[in-house]
């Protein structure tokens, strides 16, 4: 009679089919470590802030609400990675994230759009779970849409 132990597989010994969706790994336990990494590095779910017409060092609206209002919370302890911005026209103005504490608004990344129209930038800067950041435009722009990207 068989013992138990003979019939239980290994994941490292368990061949993975890499062929159809991107993965290096080639056996079981190599794509569950390379899932984890992914689910390590993922993105936070869309920060936007947007304002319809001119806007001159004002803050954005979350939907319909000002951000120095009710900001947007930060779901994960990470770091802003990526902002990204899209005006109607051309134009140099600051980008301002700022973290609202207790109605108290800190700057924590800054970036220029210098006769632009559209621009993404590289950023890194460290976020907590539930921060509350806001969008602050220190010159004048029209139809702004800025964006972020956390990364844990």
């Amino acid at each position: 009679m068989a013992r138990r132990d003979e019939f239980i597989q290994i994941s490292r010994t368990v061949p993975f089919d890499n062929s159809t969706n991107g993965f290096v790994s080639t056996d079981a336990q190599a794509a569950i470590e390379e899932i984890k990494a992914l689910l390590n590095v993922s993105a936070s779910p869309g920060f936007t802030w947007g304002n319809s017409g001119t806007v001159a060092n004002a803050y954005l609206l979350n939907d319909t609400v000002p951000s120095n209002k009710s900001g947007r919370l930060v779901p994960i302890t990470g770091n802003i990675t990526t902002i990204f911005v899209a005006l109607e026209l051309a134009t140099t103005a600051a980008i301002e994230i700022r973290r609202n504490v207790l109605g108290v608004f800190t700057t924590i990344a800054t970036v220029n759009m210098v006769a632009s129209r559209k621009s993404t930038f590289t950023v890194s800067v460290p976020v907590s779970f539930n921060d509350e950041l806001s969008c602050y435009v220190n010159g004048t722009c029209k139809s702004p849409v800025i964006g972020i990207v956390i990364k844990s």
